[in-house]
């Protein structure tokens, strides 16, 4: 017998002697002539939680016990009457029924579940084939169509026109490259690859590093930085928090109009550095706060059309600050009014006088 039936059955014992604990104390109170009620607790319980052998199990031991203890001839196995065969095969049958009964819901159980997970798996295909045909081709037929058009111009063309279509396959590659990343990103997210390599670095750097990567998604905005001097030193994996800084900043921009302020403030609180980026565009609907981290979820559009990219950057994010363990929220005064997300980072005892050191 392997060990979890093993265990199943010494559950099932150990079910019937509680009961008969409860049925000796009872007995000593009031007089209970059918004690044979109260083991049915322990065989149904057995039955409904370990299947029927352990119920079967617990059905004899509650007939020999309750003839044992509490039938008479008291302490010994004769039996005086029909009743011990009664109540035997009466929990016999009632083991059999509740098993059966308890194995037909466990296994509903099983299949509800197996659906949601299917039903889950294939809105997360769909999202993700939704998210390769739209996001992907935009920038391959940009890169297609300024490719084609510079090999028409040939060696001849015009130098700034080609230095222009030039561009444009750097920064429609650039953008390729980005989406393909955040997709092999949640990847490793699912496959539960993610090992921080973790380092005493400054906040300013993981910052100043997210700003250089979206320097021109955020070239049209008012930018307001705050980092005080004396943050203590993170001890923390640089890319990822630079590559979750850079999605967040990557949606600020994306969702707020052009010329419109982004601001980056840091904050010590509550023993944890506090990291605030907030735009000012379209916010956030308050039933929308935890919806915006799910995989490929995209917020509503704002004035200037409706948002480009995958839905991945803040899902990433927040797997990205929990494995450094740290936490992601976001909060908003309503539709109109902004978003900021909140990026919490844990500070280690004697981070201040590390910092305080490292100037």
């Amino acid at each position: 017998m392997n060990p979890p039936r093993l265990l199943a059955y010494l559950m099932s014992a150990f079910a019937v002697l509680a009961v008969g604990i409860v049925a000796h104390t009872l007995t000593r109170l009031v007089p209970l002539p059918h004690m044979s009620v109260l083991f049915l607790a322990a065989v149904i319980t057995s039955a409904a939680l370990w299947g029927l052998g352990p119920s079967l199990f617990a059905a004899v031991l509650s007939v020999a016990g309750g003839s044992y203890f509490f039938y008479s001839p008291i302490y010994s196995f004769d039996v005086a009457s029909s009743q011990d065969i009664a109540d035997l095969a009466m929990f016999l049958l009632v083991a059999a029924l509740t098993s059966r009964l308890a194995d037909g819901v466990r296994r509903q159980a099983r299949e509800i579940a197996d659906a949601r997970v299917k039903v889950q798996g294939e809105a997360l295909r769909e999202a993700l084939i939704n998210s390769v045909s739209h996001d992907l081709q935009t920038p391959l037929a940009s890169i297609l169509g300024a490719a084609t058009t510079l090999e028409t111009l040939g060696e001849h063309g015009d130098q700034r026109a080609r230095r222009d279509l030039a561009a444009t396959i750097r920064e429609e590659a650039e953008r390729l490259a980005s989406y393909i990343g955040n997709v092999l990103d949640l990847t490793r997210i699912r496959a539960g690859q993610l090992a921080p390599r973790l380092e005493l670095v400054e906040l300013a750097d993981i910052v100043n590093g997210a700003l250089r990567r979206k320097e021109k998604a955020l070239a049209g905005h008012v930018l307001r930085v705050d980092l005080p001097p004396d943050l203590p030193m993170l001890r923390l994996d640089l890319f990822l928090m630079e590559h979750a800084v850079a999605n967040v900043l990557d949606n600020a921009a994306k969702y707020s109009p052009a010329g419109s302020e982004v601001s980056i403030v840091a904050s010590v609180q509550n023993g944890e550095v506090v990291l605030e980026i907030a735009d000012r565009g379209s916010g956030i609907r308050a039933e929308d706060r935890e919806r915006v981290f799910d995989s490929f979820y995209r917020g509503d559009a704002h004035a200037g059309g409706p948002p480009a990219g995958t839905g991945l950057g803040l899902a990433i994010c927040r797997a990205f600050v929990e494995a450094n363990g740290g936490s992601a929220t976001v909060f908003s005064p309503g539709p109109g009014h902004g978003a900021c997300v909140r990026l919490c980072l844990p500070v280690q005892a004697g981070a201040h006088q590390t910092a305080v050191a490292a100037k």
